[in-house]
């Protein structure tokens, strides 16, 4: 008979378990590599098709979130070619879709409400300014109506040490293998390296450092809350192993942004492991995490990755330079928004236009730019109810919420994030990590513990 298991979600697993799951996305990924370095169109469609296919059967499975969060590094990889869709936004619209039918084709009246206001504004924003309707903007307005769907469906049943787990290796895996496979021909027109002076920045296989870092320190706020509960001492050192690795990975990236939320979020970490009751625990693992950096510190590739990060801050004169000139392009945005009230009311109407050919590299005035001052409270406000649908009875915790906002919204001051997938998945990673804080890992529920006895 198949083992049953009882997972920190609260959640009845069958044996197969989540080691089944991450096997095949680690097939995947090393599938997709080969078949994209092979170039053959067949093949790489063999291999999106299998990856869509996995997809639909992990949310039978209950890890689709899991899943998506494995593949979110990979996600500029999971195409026939640079100008096709990404299959990974088909996917996480195949996930609403999914929890929406096992929600019964139910809708919150929010849902409706929140999806119309703004399909209003922004069709009224585009009609005064000629934009045009753009399949972007079709795939974020199913997203508004159907992704509360999944937050609902993740309530209770999110592991967040799982998710974690995949996110990192997601992480890890792109990131050290796009290294790898660089100078391959038809892979290459998917990693991008900046070379000048003596700097060289990668990114995994996407084509903005600053972007790939937002992944990392999203992870790295999920690995540091992970070890701030977890009691096993052999789970804290598995735990600091993929926090030093992450960082690692970081630091190819030698983003300025990088460093500093990764300097708030040690900032913020500390209290968190020195309350609750936990003092002694919590200087354990700072003394293990001081010894692991040293250890790291005496490796000549992580002393020229600091020295490439320590030379971009060296050449920062003023705030200008500092930003990379994004106090700049933010005063710019700021300057136009305010001499053009239609555009400031109403938003260009969620199009990819941009200022005299600036992205505004700042979510907030992105916000403003798209939805304009009518609409973007309407959003802010939609992002609330979302995410406490995905939080749980249990709440969250401050200090947990705290650390996992520095690590998923601090990096999104510098960047445009409206238009990508992250924006509905990483906030609901966020709220799990909260949540799971709030809830304890050791605490089950009485009516799973039922249930358990039931299936046995």
């Amino acid at each position: 008979m198949m083992k049953t298991q009882l997972d920190h979600g609260g959640v009845v697993r069958t044996g197969i378990g989540g080691a089944g799951t991450l096997f095949g996305c680690l097939l995947i990924a090393l599938l997709l590599c080969i078949v994209q370095i092979s170039g053959s169109k067949m093949l790489i469609a063999a291999c999106l098709a299998a990856f869509l296919a996995f997809h639909f059967w992990s949310c039978f499975q209950n890890d689709a979130m899991c899943v998506l969060l494995f593949f979110l590094p990979w996600s500029p990889l999971l195409r026939m070619d640079r100008s096709s869709i990404s299959l990974f936004t088909i996917a996480l619209l195949v996930t609403c879709l999914y929890y929406w039918q096992r929600d019964g084709f139910r809708l919150s009246l929010y849902q409706i409400l929140v999806t119309a206001f703004l399909a209003v504004t922004t069709l009224i924003a585009k009609a005064i300014q000629s934009n045009p309707i753009q399949n972007h903007y079709l795939f974020f307005f199913m997203m508004l109506l159907l992704f509360p769907c999944v937050a609902k469906g993740l309530r209770g049943a999110a592991n967040f040490s799982r998710l974690t787990l995949f996110f990192s290796c997601g992480i890890i895996m792109a990131a050290l293998s796009a290294r790898q496979i660089a100078a391959y021909p038809n892979i290459s027109q998917y990693i991008k390296v900046d070379s000048y002076l003596k700097i060289t920045r990668l990114s995994g296989y996407y084509r903005d450092p600053n972007f790939y870092s937002a992944h990392i320190t999203a992870c790295l706020a999920g690995v540091q809350l992970l070890m701030s509960r977890e009691r096993q001492r052999s789970r804290q050192i598995v735990w600091l192993g993929v926090m030093m690795v992450l960082v690692y990975c970081g630091l190819l990236s030698a983003s300025k942004s990088f460093v500093v939320v990764l300097a708030c979020l040690f900032l913020v970490w500390v209290p968190v492991l020195l309350t609750g009751g936990h003092v002694k625990r919590g200087i354990a693992i700072l003394a293990g995490v001081a010894c692991a950096a040293a250890v790291m510190l005496l490796s000549a590739a992580v002393q020229d990755l600091l020295r490439m990060v320590m030379s971009r801050f060296s050449y920062a004169a003023n705030v200008s330079d500092l930003t990379t000139h994004r106090s700049e392009i933010w005063r710019m945005y700021l300057h136009d928004l305010s001499y053009d009230p239609v555009l400031m009311l109403l938003g260009s109407g969620f199009t990819s236009v941009t200022l005299r050919m600036k992205a505004s590299h700042n979510t907030i005035i992105q916000g403003v730019f798209q939805f304009g001052l009518i609409g973007l409270p309407v959003l802010c406000m939609w992002l609330v109810m979302t995410l406490k649908r995905a939080s749980g009875r249990s709440g969250c915790r401050k200090n947990a919420f705290l650390l996992m906002c520095v690590g998923v919204v601090l990096p999104w001051m510098a960047l445009d994030i409206l238009f990508f997938d992250e924006f509905f998945l990483l906030p609901v990673y966020a709220v799990i990590g909260a949540g799971y804080a709030a809830s304890g890992s050791e605490q089950i529920d009485g009516n799973v513990v039922r249930a358990v006895e039931r299936a046995r």
